[in-house]
């Protein structure tokens, strides 16, 4: 009987699987030492610059809806983190960022009289949101 080759060539308990639990996201650049000193393993892959940005994007939706249930301070450093990180791959700037913020600003104001758009009835205008939503 041919004896069964481990899964990973670090595993060396036998035939006996570990169980294993797949995650495929973006980790920041420590978690896998960390997994790695309690015992586990973590297999991990360097990333290309698009699939890094595509990475970077999933993770802050995910760490947008985590925000919006926690309003944790911690899970709003992720996003951060995560937009510097994709500026950067980007070629892009916080500053060219800062500019875009100021003019969409200028152009559509900002969320100091907090308003909240309930219905928009149309009129001989037609659907204003419609017209004028893609550009504010």
């Amino acid at each position: 009987m041919a004896q069964q080759e481990p899964w990973h060539p670090s595993f060396s308990q036998g035939p006996k699987r570990p169980q294993v639990t797949r995650y495929d996201r973006l980790v920041r650049d420590r978690i896998p030492d960390m997994i790695e000193s309690m015992g586990n393993i973590a297999l991990c892959r360097d990333l290309d610059d698009e699939t890094f940005a595509q990475a970077l994007l999933a993770t802050l939706v995910r760490a947008s809806q985590q925000f919006a249930e926690s309003e944790s301070l911690e899970t709003m450093a992720d996003m951060l983190d995560a937009v510097d990180a994709w500026l950067e791959v980007k070629g892009l700037s916080m500053d060219e960022v800062e500019h875009a913020r100021e003019e969409r600003r200028k152009r559509c104001g900002g969320f100091d009289r907090r308003r909240f758009l309930e219905v928009v009835a149309d009129g001989d205008a037609g659907d204003v949101w419609t017209a004028h939503g893609a550009h504010c």
